[in-house]
């Protein structure tokens, strides 16, 4: 029994020391707000109908960094539909099952209705176990499915009569949050995995969704919590954004509920106040301002799209039935 005992400590101990090679090799990839600014300069190839082009520019960002945002992926195989690349299409949802997203998901994209009739689809439909065990090795799977369960907790409390017990689970998924961040950027859909509303699904409360490739088992979290970037830190924040850890979208979502005291457990709101640099991201809950010009600068700052690129967005989506809003993001 000993000798199980201290194989088990050294395995674990192994696989940590694995996860932070791969760490410090993502913190010496290029900047991710750079990666960010090229997606959003590749939309705004998108929203001009020029997707051919757009492919391009997917293509060479991709080749770019080490780790593609699974949603990215899932735009990219969409517009290479539209600019009759269909070998780009497979080779993207490739690399989207290998991040975890299901086969059904593809299926229910109105663009892709032609393209799951061909034989290419159908390969991809053979290897999908493949693929999901190639997902499963790439990430933590005792923290996916550690997140997965606190998530359930955390929801089912929300309905509860006796509101101590949400906030004690509540502050318990928080501080694992804030401690799991001393030894990894943030956790991540590249650690923690995406969503899977099969494993241990909540009863009440949020439910999560296996097609928003979302990492909503850990933001809503940071969301319900007072001040999570002022207590573990603006910098680490940052530096998760810049090493492809979080994503803008994700971290706006977050500052916007901070800044204007939303989904408090504290009441008091004058009680352990949020230390924040002032952004304006024109995100719901958050600070308004009527100077666009000003929004929009922060918004590049941290590369997130502009406010007319994301308007753009919505009607070319609904112009060619695309999918271009995934979960947080």
């Amino acid at each position: 029994m000993q000798r199980f005992c201290r194989y088990t400590v050294m395995k674990y101990w192994f696989s940590l020391c694995l996860l932070s090679l791969t760490i410090s090799a993502a913190f010496s990839q290029s900047n991710y707000l750079h990666y960010h600014q090229g997606i959003n300069q590749t939309e705004a190839l998108i929203v001009e109908e020029q997707f051919s082009e757009a492919v391009r520019a997917y293509d060479s960002l991709f080749a770019e960094y080490e780790y593609v945002f699974l949603k990215d992926l899932l735009i990219a195989a969409q517009i290479a539909v539209l600019s009759e690349q269909p070998e780009k299409t497979t080779q993207w949802l490739e690399r989207a099952l290998k991040k975890g997203y299901q086969c059904d998901c593809i299926t229910r994209m109105p663009v892709f209705e032609k393209y799951i009739e061909t034989k290419a689809w159908q390969h991809l439909l053979d290897q999908s176990e493949e693929f999901k065990a190639d997902y499963y090795s790439s990430i933590q799977l005792q923290w996916h499915r550690e997140f997965h369960q606190r998530y359930k907790r955390e929801q089912e409390s929300k309905t509860a009569s006796d509101r101590s017990a949400y906030i004690s689970i509540v502050s318990n998924n928080y501080q694992r949050i804030k401690v799991l961040m001393d030894s990894v950027p943030f956790p991540s859909e590249r650690i923690v995995g995406i969503d899977n509303e099969m494993l241990f699904p909540s009863q009440n409360g949020g439910k999560l969704s296996n097609c928003d490739a979302a990492n909503s088992k850990v933001i809503p979290t940071l969301l319900h919590y007072d001040n999570p970037i002022t207590d573990i830190g603006w910098d680490k924040f940052v530096a998760a954004l810049q090493s492809g850890h979080l994503h803008p979208n994700q971290f706006a979502t977050i500052y916007s509920f901070e800044s204007n005291y939303v989904s408090r457990l504290n009441a008091n709101k004058n009680i352990n106040r949020p230390e924040l640099p002032q952004y304006y991201f024109q995100f719901p809950f958050g600070k308004k301002s009527k100077d666009l010009e000003k929004v929009n600068r922060h918004r590049a700052q941290f590369g997130i799209c502009s406010i007319e690129l994301s308007e753009k967005k919505k009607l070319i989506c609904r112009k060619y039935r695309l999918r271009m809003r995934f979960g947080y993001q």
